[in-house]
């Protein structure tokens, strides 16, 4: 007996070693756990306070949202690693169809993920994110709620390609910040989370029929 309690402490301690040495992905949450699940990455400069910072999770969460603002890997407080997998992290959260926000940058995550597996999520918000040109012939054929906003002073990707994406995802909504820079929402916070709220109570109500 002595020697199979060993063997069993044994083998919690190598899983526990294991667990430990993976890289931990720190985010921010608010709002109720059985709240739609909303998925907040962020650009180059940024990370999970921004959203915090900004009043984004306290104004997700008073509307009864669950706001989830995530440090990409190497970003923020989030150790460095491998691209994140979004599906993946999903999947480990068991996040249920979350709405997913990806500014700049982390279009590069969101893209390949929204365009892949449609099914896996209840809707997009592209902020201004890059590499859309690269994913224009899976957008076109996106079924999927998207709202699109952009900075109309954009410099670092231009207003146009919002236009474009508008054209390409038929079920989407287009909302041009005025006077607004690359991050449109710093710029223009109570606009920018007007359109989003609306949109997310949008889908949030197709979500229950």
């Amino acid at each position: 007996m002595r020697a199979l309690v060993m063997s069993i402490a044994g083998t919690l301690l190598v899983a526990a070693v294991g667990r430990a040495a993976e890289p931990k992905l720190h985010r921010l949450e608010a709002g109720p756990a059985d709240g739609m699940p909303v998925l907040l990455l962020h650009g180059a400069r940024f990370h999970s306070g921004t959203w915090q910072k900004l009043g984004t999770l306290e104004r997700l969460a008073k509307e009864g949202f669950r706001a989830i603002a995530l440090d990409l890997p190497g970003y923020g407080a989030s150790a460095a690693g491998p691209p994140l997998d979004l599906a993946q992290f999903i999947a480990d959260e068991k996040l249920e169809k979350p709405v997913v926000l990806a500014p700049s940058m982390s279009g590069g995550v969101a893209l390949p993920f929204v365009t892949a597996h449609p099914e896996q999520v209840s809707g997009f918000v592209a902020v201004a994110p890059v590499g859309l040109p690269v994913y224009e012939s899976a957008l076109r054929k996106l079924a999927l709620p998207t709202l699109i906003v952009w900075g109309e002073k954009d410099e670092v990707v231009p207003v146009a390609q919002a236009q474009a994406l508008h054209s390409w995802v038929k079920d989407s909504q287009l909302v041009i910040l005025q006077g607004a820079r690359h991050p449109c929402y710093l710029d223009r916070p109570d606009e920018f989370h007007a359109a989003l709220i609306a949109f997310l109570k949008a889908v949030a109500a197709n979500r229950k029929h």
